[in-house]
């Protein structure tokens, strides 16, 4: 996947809008949070899930850390969210953030002019694989 403007401003909208993280404290290392935890996915592996409740922290935290993204719609889940899997727009995003750092989001914008994705926006390229 380029890291175009259209890739880093959908990035940006995931981000500051659809998981309502702030630019202030440590940003970066929540980029990175998200990046790791939706490459765990699914969660319903017994090692992935455990794997992510050491990098959310457990108990509460991982509870609303794992909502927060599902929320988001970067993954599904059935009775649990510990159970979880990625969305096509969770897989887009992990590949994209495999691909873009956190510092290349930049200033950024909104896709679209500020109107709502569609499926398309969620696409992966034909060459993309994302790592189980």
């Amino acid at each position: 996947m380029s890291v175009g403007e259209g890739t880093l401003d959908h990035l940006y909208k995931i981000f500051y809008e659809d998981l309502g993280l702030c630019g202030c404290g440590n940003p970066g290392d929540a980029y990175a949070l998200v990046r790791d935890l939706l490459a765990l996915a699914p969660f319903y592996e017994d090692e992935h899930w455990r794997l992510a409740e050491t990098l959310t922290g457990g108990g509460a935290a991982h509870h609303i850390i794992m909502s927060v993204i599902d929320v988001a719609e970067l993954t599904e889940h059935g009775s649990s969210v510990n159970g979880a899997w990625l969305t096509p727009k969770g897989a887009w995003c992990l590949h994209a953030m495999q691909a873009a750092s956190f510092g290349q989001m930049g200033e950024g914008g909104l896709p679209h002019n500020g109107r709502a994705c569609t499926d398309d926006c969620w696409k992966l390229p034909a060459e993309a694989s994302i790592e189980d």
